[in-house]
């Protein structure tokens, strides 16, 4: 299945390090940000290997059709750059990732 990397906290954010353990969550409260943002698109979190460990970034789904993809473009340079507030909310329960 092909998918377009998104990235893994909004743009103008401060992501965790590689092997962060809340990093993992934090690119699933981003994946559930952008559902909100672009309802039409599918996001998931998909974890990449790198040489210090692995990282997870938040993919759109692609082929899942027209309306679905396209929402994934338009998400790729057209979302939020902030975290919105239900994002800090679930940011705030986790602990750890208040910034």
């Amino acid at each position: 299945m092909d998918y377009l990397n998104i990235g893994t906290t909004p743009s103008e954010e401060d992501c965790l390090s590689v092997n962060d353990p809340l990093a993992r969550a934090e690119a699933q409260i981003y994946a559930r940000q952008l559902g909100r943002e672009f309802p039409a698109g599918i996001f998931r979190v998909k974890g990449f290997q790198h040489d210090f460990g692995v990282y997870y970034e938040v993919v759109a789904m692609l082929g899942q059709g027209e309306a679905s993809d396209a929402a994934a473009f338009e998400a790729e340079g057209n979302g939020s750059p902030r975290w919105d507030a239900q994002a800090r909310h679930e940011r705030a329960l986790l602990g750890g990732l208040e910034k």
